[in-house]
């Protein structure tokens, strides 16, 4: 479809004119365009009416030769313009608060002295381990490495790091009263 956004001779003007031609045919492509990408639907109801209001802004220039590629490279840009806000607010590192695990209560005194205990606890648990079992613990369960490629950096098999990852297991849960 080759459309104008520019008003002319006997077209509605402005943004009745975009939204005769494009709001109808193109809001429930918008819609999924920017729900696909993970926006929640009040989010991408705003986006799509950005990027109304940027063909609005673009309707008094010159008449575009593309008007579903310009419409979609628009709501790209509105889309990236999120993502780059977003960024720059940091928002993805925002922590939501939950009351029970923000809560005064939650960071009483006992409660901290409780947990510098076990603390204290699992490193004597891991320090009285034999050295290759303390490394295999350390590195799948502390640090996240996958079972094979802590099994590559200590020169063992799979194997032999799921047995260690055993045997701390078995220590631990005995000094905590439950298996981990």
């Amino acid at each position: 479809m080759s459309a104008p956004l520019a008003s002319g001779p006997g077209k509605p003007e402005g943004l009745e004119a975009l939204l005769a031609v494009f709001g109808v045919r193109y809001q429930g492509v918008l819609m999924r365009y920017f729900r696909r990408r993970g926006a929640a639907k009040a989010l991408a109801e705003d986006m799509v009416q950005d990027v109304f209001v940027r063909l609005a802004q673009r309707a008094e220039g010159e008449p575009v030769e593309n008007a579903e590629a310009y419409l979609m490279q628009t709501a790209s840009s509105v889309w990236l313009d999120h993502l780059r806000r977003r960024k720059r607010r940091g928002e993805d590192e925002h922590v939501e608060y939950v009351d029970a695990q923000h809560a005064p209560e939650y960071f009483s005194p006992q409660r901290v002295v409780e947990g510098r205990e076990a603390i204290h606890q699992l490193i004597a648990v891991l320090n009285a381990l034999p050295e290759r079992t303390r490394q295999a613990y350390v590195l799948c369960r502390i640090d996240g490495m996958k079972r094979k490629d802590a099994a590559k950096r200590l020169g063992v098999s799979t194997s032999a790091i799921e047995k260690h990852l055993m045997k701390a297991s078995l220590q631990i849960g005995q000094v905590f009263g439950d298996e981990e």
